[in-house]
């Protein structure tokens, strides 16, 4: 049996859907990026709370590289291919 994947309901493509996440985890990395530079030089973290921030950043960069690497090497070209008039 071959797995199959269900349409999107928008219409929109894997790449289009891919594109989205990536920029979520772009947003995330960021998010957490500046949430850790806060904790650490405000000097009122413990070490629990950077160490979860870390795993959150680390997590969030992973699927934001990996998001990059899925585009850049199965779905080449612009982000938003113009349109024949």
């Amino acid at each position: 049996m071959t797995p199959t994947v269900a349409p999107s309901p928008s219409g929109a493509t894997a790449a289009d859907r891919l594109r989205r996440l990536y920029d979520v985890y772009a947003a995330g990395t960021g998010l957490w990026t500046l949430a850790l530079f806060a904790a650490v030089l405000g000097h009122d973290a413990d070490v629990r709370q950077v160490l979860v921030l870390l795993a959150l950043l680390a997590s969030f960069g992973a699927l934001w590289l990996w998001s990059a690497w899925r585009l850049w090497t199965e779905h080449p070209g612009p982000r938003h291919p113009r349109r024949s008039a």
